[in-house]
């Protein structure tokens, strides 16, 4: 397959890539800033707001995976973010129907589920991809516009255009980082604005692949996350000191992620490797790794 990777020089782009590679099959990357380090020797540097741009971009190819778009709220203003980011995945969305591309995956976020989240807008824990939507951030109503849109374009084309809400990303070398920022008694509290979730970017990228690889998933939104939680304690724990009115829809056992990823485990056959767990021990301390698997907690490409 010739598949187009938007936003490849980001933090998911990269390991995107890279994957998709590794898989057989042929890669475009694309950003608006250069990366020389990327897995693809064939990287155009383009500007998505220009539907020119991205008809010579998409032509051709077989699949998109759609991950260029301004990533936080933290660094642009909320009228920047709104219209690069809706210009820009409709520009993606109309390319891919005048082309007649059949697969498009993009990244959708967990802030559509009502970011930061809050007990009285809450339905039920763990959230899953039935659970209420609501945007409460520029960011957030561009996401949730663009999953209203592929279902418009879904039904204009039946193409395959699937929606992946993504958790707080981090990198393998980012790992030590977390008992510092998330494990006092203050962050803790602060950390169930996205129910403590959070992704490795090399799930992350194997679901991007895996659900290009799938065929007939129609107009599909899965939730991407790690298997576990940021946190140390018990999930069943967390929810009782923080969200002790919100309903459980399920049991949670042990550490389970409480951004609930069964759909895309059912479906796609999402199996997330890997966790903070395989590097740190529950006191924060960094475990003994042998020497491969230290190498490749310091891989930042």
């Amino acid at each position: 397959m010739k598949v187009v990777v938007t936003g490849a020089a980001g933090k998911i782009g990269r390991w995107t890539v890279r994957t998709i590679m590794e898989a057989g099959h042929e890669v475009i990357a694309t950003d608006r800033k250069l990366r020389e380090e990327s897995a693809s020797k064939n990287f155009i540097q383009a500007e998505l707001r220009d539907y020119g741009q991205v008809c010579q971009l998409l032509m051709g190819c077989d699949a998109v995976v759609h991950l260029g778009n301004i990533p936080t709220d933290v660094r642009n203003t909320p009228q920047a973010i709104f219209e690069n980011n809706m210009l820009v995945n409709f520009n993606i969305l109309e390319a891919c129907k005048d082309f007649k591309i059949p697969k498009l995956v993009w990244a959708s976020s967990e802030t559509v589920l009502g970011y930061p989240f809050v007990p009285e807008q809450l339905a039920y824990l763990p959230v899953d991809e039935e659970h209420p939507t609501t945007a409460k951030s520029s960011y957030a109503m561009a996401k949730l516009l663009t999953e209203h849109l592929t279902g418009m374009y879904h039904k204009l084309t039946n193409q395959q255009l699937v929606s992946l809400r993504f958790a707080n990303m981090y990198e393998p070398d980012e790992y030590g980082k977390i008992p510092i920022m998330h494990w006092n008694e203050e962050q803790k509290d602060i950390q169930k604005k996205n129910a403590w979730a959070y992704c490795d970017v090399r799930d992350a990228a194997k679901a991007c692949l895996l659900a290009i690889e799938k065929d007939q998933l129609g107009n599909q939104v899965f939730h991407i996350t790690a298997p576990d939680t940021i946190m140390p304690d018990l999930s069943g724990d967390l929810v009782k000191r923080y969200f002790p009115n919100v309903p459980l829809k399920k049991e949670v056992q042990g550490h389970e992620t409480l951004m609930a990823i069964d759909k895309a485990k059912n479906v796609l056959g999402y199996e997330p490797l890997y966790s903070w767990r395989n590097v740190l021990n529950p006191d924060g301390t960094p475990k003994v790794l042998p020497d491969d698997q230290l190498a490749l907690s310091k891989t930042n490409i």
